[in-house]
């Protein structure tokens, strides 16, 4: 059918996506050159997973993944990286047991994107020469290059199969839970505001006094107010309750469009406002939300799949942690 087909397209859409994301995680992480190479215990073992050991040099591949890519890396000092160590070790533990169970259900990588993502790698390098030089200080092997790759494509495959594809939502489901929540997606009443400020009492009541005499707001507020809206002359836009200082609020919504304020107190601060435009409450169409609904909902649903799929699989598994907390 024409859902179907929908249906299908966004489910490809969304695994070529995650498919591009594992490519680019992976080669960041294998493109940093991370000081703690020289000084760490590579081998020494974090944690057991069933028959499979995880090193002092598979955490700190790890606590790369975690770090902003902004720190390269080699900005971060050794004690920060600790604090990432918890979190970082959790994560290589969670991916271990997915990959044990993809195996288990004979997930193969796929030999095409496994090269694409290698050759990818590859071009970063002028020579052969240089690319092998590169694997050597990392301490990688082309063959242990090749797995690791291989091993993120199928872990991903197990992601997408058991959390990604029972999560998306159809437009029906969607429309659905829209119905029975409409409301949640009501937009409250709202005004649109011009304001201007000062510390000074004075200050403030000048401010009044020219804009009470016909002085345009923009221009009062650009040359006079002291908050950031002065280079917008003012202009703070639509606002509705809960969004500006609750001084501010119980006079914004009382007095009418195009009319302004009297001084207004908040905290050490005067205000002056100007409502341009009121927007009583609405209702919310389908169309209006149904794309920020679908990326919320869907979102909601891959972490709970994913929450539960790590939570049952350590549930079966012998995971032995080795880690000294610090």
């Amino acid at each position: 059918t024409i859902r179907m087909a929908i249906l299908s397209k966004k489910l490809n859409e969304k695994r070529e996506f995650w498919m591009k994301k594992i490519a680019l995680f992976f080669l960041f992480v294998l493109f940093a050159v991370p000081l703690y190479a020289e000084n760490a215990v590579e081998d020494a073992v974090v944690a057991r997973v069933n028959e499979t050991t995880l090193t002092m040099k598979d955490l700190e591949a790890g606590v790369d993944r975690l770090i902003p890519q902004m720190t390269f890396h080699k900005s971060v000092p050794e004690e920060k990286r600790k604090r990432y160590y918890k979190q970082a070790l959790d994560d290589l533990i969670d991916r271990e047991l997915i990959y044990q169970r993809a195996a288990a259900e004979g997930i193969k990588p796929d030999k095409e994107q496994v090269d694409a993502a290698l050759q990818q790698y590859r071009k970063r390098f002028r020579t052969e020469e240089g690319f092998k030089a590169d694997l050597e200080r990392k301490g990688l092997t082309e063959e242990k290059l090749r797995s690791e790759v291989e091993k993120d494509y199928v872990v991903q495959a197990l992601v997408t199969k058991s959390v990604i594809e029972p999560s998306m939502m159809s437009e029906e489901a969607l429309k659905e839970y829209y119905e029975k929540n409409t409301s949640k997606f009501k937009q409250p009443e709202s005004v649109k505001l011009k304001l201007v400020s000062a510390k000074d009492e004075a200050k403030a009541k000048e401010m009044l006094s020219k804009l009470k005499a016909g002085e345009d707001f923009g221009a009062v507020a650009y040359e006079m107010s002291e908050d950031s809206f002065r280079v917008k002359g003012g202009d703070i836009g639509y606002m509705h309750k809960g969004r500006v200082l609750p001084e501010i609020e119980d006079v914004a919504f009382k007095i009418k469009v195009g009319e302004l304020s009297d001084l207004i107190k908040a905290g050490e601060i005067w205000y002056i406002i100007k409502v341009e435009d009121k927007k009583p409450e609405r209702q919310m169409t389908f169309e209006e939300v149904k794309d920020r609904l679908k990326k919320d909902l869907e979102a909601k649903r891959e972490k709970e799949l994913k929450d539960k799929l790590n939570a049952d699989l350590r549930a079966k598994a012998k995971i032995e942690v080795l880690l000294k907390a610090e």
